[in-house]
């Protein structure tokens, strides 16, 4: 028997257990959907670059339906952690001294000054 894996299918987004090295005629159990896909790569990254972190890749066009990548390899399954409440009230504080110095900032009288003496510098490029 093969070794199993855990994978969030993109298509239902159940957890599955699938074969760690899964061909291309393997699907998902619950929806039937190709597990060899572009979706269920650990490559995979719609921003990137044809969209697929692996430079060698060659393109494919369907990202959906299953391929014959070389470089297929099974992305892990996603557990979102809530945040703990300690990690919460850590953020709020950081909020508001970040709201603190802006305010700071403001209420500085050096800012008029060094805008004024930015300014006069420039114009002095461009005199004739």
């Amino acid at each position: 028997m093969s070794p199993t894996k855990k994978l969030v299918c993109w298509s239902c987004k159940e957890e599955v257990e699938v074969s760690a090295k899964p061909t291309r005629n393997d699907t998902c159990p619950r929806c039937d959907q190709p597990v060899k896909c572009c979706y269920n790569c650990r490559f995979y990254d719609r921003n990137a670059n044809q969209q697929c972190l692996e430079p060698q890749a060659e393109w494919v066009r369907y990202k959906e339906k299953a391929n014959f990548c070389e470089y297929f390899t099974l992305r892990g399954p996603v557990t979102a952690v809530p945040p703990t409440a300690s990690q919460e009230s850590q953020k709020s504080d950081n909020k508001g001294q970040k709201s603190r110095a802006r305010v700071n900032n403001q209420n500085s009288t050096d800012q008029p000054q060094k805008k004024d003496k930015t300014k006069a510098a420039w114009d002095s490029l461009f005199k004739e």
